[in-house]
C-alpha cells in the first residue's frame, strides 16, 4: 500500500510553471524540486505538491505520476504575506488530496498555519530551512551596517511603496511570530545541523526531530575543481543582495588583499539591483574601497553557469551573520572548491577548519582576508581543503541516502503518532 505524502512548497516545480506558460528562470527551491525527482521514482510514495504562488494561475493536474495543485495569489505578494482565503484553499487541497502525511517544506511561509489554526489533523512535518526567528533579529538582519549606514541604503521612493530594507526587516518579525506558531503545532520537525535542532527544541521540545539531508543540482555532482585550471586570486560569492549576507565585509577583506595580490577579483553571482537602495549601497562601498575594477556582478546564473563560476575560482567566501546549512556552500564544496565560511548558525556541521574549509569569526575583516590569503599562497592547502570538502559533501549529500533518510523520517514520525 503507497503511503500519501502532500507537500507544501514555497516555489513552483517546473511543470507548474511550464503550465503557466512561463519561463523557468529566477524560481528558487531548487532542494525540493530535486527531492521531489527523486522521491517521485518510488514506487511505496504517492505525491502531492501544492504551492501558492504570485502571478501563477490556479490549476490541479497529474504528470509523472505526481499530483500538482497550483494556489494562486496576487502579484507582488509579499513573501512573508498570509490570506485567510490561501488557508482555505490549502485545507481544500488536503481535503481533495487526503494524505498520511503533510510535509511543509520550510517554515517561513503561511502553510503551518492550516495545521495551526485547525483546519487538518492530518500528521504534519516541516522541514526547517532557515528559522525566521535568529534571522529576523536587527544584529543578523543588518550584519555589518551601522544604523547610518542602513539609512544610507534607503532610498525615499521606497518608503511609501514597501520596498527596501525596513519594509523587509517589518515584514520577517511579522513572519518569525507565525513560525513560532506554525513549528509549536506540527508532529515532526527534519533538520540538518546542530544549530537547527537547538531551535526547533525550543520551538516544539516534544516534536519527532530527525536528520534529513538536501540533495543539490545536478551539475554539482560531477565537475571537479583544480587548482591548476582556475583563475588564481580569483573569489567568487552567491546571493550578496542582502546585509545578512556581509557583502560588506568580504568587499573590505578584498581592499586588504588588493596590494599582496594586484590581481585579485571578486566576482558576485545573484541578484544585487542597482536601482533597490541597498544594491546602490554595494557599488558605492565598492567605489569608496578603491576596488570597483577588482569586483564583478554576475547576475543570476543556473546551476550550469554557476558551477563553471566556482570551477573557474581560487576560492569560494560565504560571509554570512547567520546560516543553517546554505546551498551555496554545499555545491562549492560538493565541487571541491577550497571555501572559507564565517563561523554562525550550522556552518560548523559542514565545514572542520582546517580539513575541508577554513572558518573565522564573522565580524574579523582581517581574519577573513588572512584565510583568503592562506589559500592563495599555499597550493597544498588549497588542493587538502578541495579534495576533503568533495568528499563529504558528496556523502552528505548523496541522493540515494537522503531519499532513504526521509522515507525513514516519515516512518518514524507516523509510527510515533499512531
Amino acid at each position: 500500500m503507497k503511503l500519501k505524502v502532500l507537500w507544501f512548497t514555497s516555489y513552483p516545480a517546473p511543470e507548474m510553471v511550464q503550465r503557466a506558460g512561463q519561463g523557468n528562470e529566477g524560481y528558487g527551491g531548487h532542494w525540493a524540486i530535486e527531492l521531489l525527482r527523486h522521491v517521485s521514482e518510488r514506487n511505496n510514495i504517492e505525491l502531492g505538491v501544492a504551492t501558492a504562488y504570485p502571478g501563477l494561475r490556479e490549476t490541479s493536474f497529474k504528470e509523472g505520476g505526481v499530483t500538482y495543485f497550483t494556489i494562486n495569489q496576487p502579484r507582488r505578494f509579499p513573501a512573508f504575506g498570509m490570506r485567510a482565503i490561501d488557508l482555505e484553499k490549502c485545507a481544500a487541497v488536503i481535503d481533495e488530496f487526503k494524505p498520511d502525511l503533510i510535509h511543509i517544506h520550510g517554515s517561513e511561509f503561511f502553510y503551518g498555519m492550516v495545521k495551526a489554526t485547525g483546519r487538518t489533523n492530518v500528521p504534519t512535518v516541516i522541514s526547517i530551512q532557515g528559522l525566521l526567528g535568529p534571522y529576523s533579529t536587527a544584529r543578523h538582519f543588518f550584519g555589518a551596517l551601522s544604523p547610518i549606514e542602513i539609512l544610507k541604503s534607503l532610498r525615499l521612493i521606497e518608503l511609501p511603496v514597501k520596498l527596501g530594507l525596513v519594509w523587509l526587516y517589518i515584514d520577517i518579525k511579522k513572519g518569525a511570530r507565525r513560525e513560532k506558531k506554525i513549528l509549536s503545532a506540527v508532529e515532526g520537525l527534519l533538520g540538518r545541523t546542530e544549530w537547527d535542532h537547538a531551535h526547533a527544541r525550543i520551538y516544539n521540545p516534544d516534536a519527532v526531530y530527525c536528520h534529513v539531508g538536501e540533495i543539490m543540482r545536478p551539475a554539482f555532482y560531477d565537475a571537479r575543481w583544480s587548482l591548476d585550471s582556475c583563475d588564481r586570486q580569483t573569489i567568487v560569492y552567491t546571493n550578496a543582495g542582502h546585509p545578512r549576507r556581509g557583502t560588506e565585509n568580504l568587499l573590505a577583506a578584498v581592499a586588504l588583499l588588493r596590494y599582496e595580490f594586484p590581481n585579485i577579483r571578486l566576482r558576485l553571482a545573484g541578484r544585487v539591483s542597482d536601482r533597490s537602495g541597498y544594491g546602490r549601497f554595494i557599488r558605492r562601498r565598492i567605489k569608496e574601497l578603491g576596488i570597483d575594477d577588482r569586483v564583478e556582478f554576475l547576475g543570476y546564473l543556473d546551476d550550469k553557469a554557476m558551477a563553471c563560476e566556482l570551477l573557474r575560482a581560487h576560492v569560494f567566501a560565504i560571509t554570512s551573520y547567520i546560516e543553517n546549512s546554505p546551498n551555496s556552500l554545499a555545491e562549492a564544496m560538493l565541487l571541491g572548491l577550497p571555501c572559507v565560511a564565517s563561523y554562525v548558525g550550522g556552518i560548523p556541521d559542514m565545514v572542520r577548519t582546517g580539513e575541508t574549509g577554513l572558518l573565522y569569526p564573522v565580524d574579523d575583516v582581517p581574519l577573513l582576508a588572512e584565510k583568503i590569503r592562506n589559500i592563495f599562497v599555499d597550493a597544498e592547502l588549497a588542493v587538502h581543503l578541495g579534495s576533503n570538502a568533495r568528499s563529504v559533501a558528496h556523502e552528505r549529500h548523496n541522493p540515494k541516502r537522503v531519499v532513504e533518510q526521509l522515507v525513514a523520517a516519515y516512518n518514524k514520525i507516523l509510527t510515533s503518532n499512531a
